[in-house]
């Protein structure tokens, strides 16, 4: 298992937007979502995660059941808004500090690529998009849908297309043994995405979004044409 830890792929402006980003996933886990505890977390699911058989109306029943007893019931008007407020939020610190993570290695090159207010427009409309295939996959779904997954998996797209060669350092992990190493951007993001088809066609039954995963990775790589810049991977040259 390799688990990227940052690239080596400088850029010549501060990521402003992405680290506006962490810090806001990070402030609602923490204040909206009271860190996954109590029933303050079980409301703000109900009130702000994505709920496709709520959002179609298109569910025989009248609530969700969460953990530990607690019910959302569901009335009008939809709540189209959790398409873009499902993807600050997460179900638990793996899973926020995941996706930050990932975040923080990729996305300062797309928000370079793009400047910073077509960087937004690309975040929000991966994870809308995600959101829409994993609607479509299962109308009638309860399941509360959070994470900024599909917005991640986006920029992910994007930069396995940008910066193919881009030299990521990772951590390899192979039963008892672990070192670092160094992998093209195209490899350790090409197994991401063959991981989570994989699992579409395995697991898709399972708790996880891997529909938002595959197609916020498709349309992120889809809208590389929006990017001012063509492939460009900074060599550093050491001098000894």
């Amino acid at each position: 298992m390799l688990i990227p830890l940052y690239d080596h792929n400088p850029v010549d402006k501060i990521p402003i937007v992405t680290y506006v980003i962490i810090g806001l996933n990070v402030l609602v886990w923490l204040f909206i979502q009271h860190a996954g505890f109590g029933e303050g977390y079980q409301a703000s699911l109900c009130n702000l995660a994505l709920i496709p058989g709520d959002l179609l109306n298109n569910s025989e029943f009248a609530g969700s059941q969460m953990r530990n007893g607690y019910v959302c019931y569901f009335g009008e008007p939809h709540n189209f808004e959790t398409l873009i407020t499902h993807m600050f939020m997460h179900g638990g610190w793996l899973h926020l500090i995941g996706n930050m993570w990932f975040l923080w290695i990729f996305g300062d090159n797309i928000e370079n690529a793009l400047g910073k207010v077509k960087f937004i427009l690309f975040y929000l409309l991966c994870g809308v998009v995600a959101a829409g295939f994993q609607i479509v996959s299962d109308m009638n779904s309860l399941i509360p849908m959070v994470g900024a997954s599909g917005a991640v998996s986006g920029v992910m797209g994007a930069y396995i297309l940008l910066h193919p060669r881009a030299r990521i350092k990772s951590l390899l992990f192979f039963v008892i043994f672990i070192t670092v190493i160094e992998v093209p951007a195209v490899i350790i993001l090409g197994m991401y995405i063959a991981t989570q088809v994989f699992s579409v066609v395995m697991l898709a039954d399972g708790p996880v979004a891997f529909w938002a995963h595959v197609g916020g990775f498709g349309v992120g790589a889809l809208m590389k044409k929006l990017f001012k810049q063509k492939e460009t991977t900074f060599k550093l040259r050491i001098d000894r």
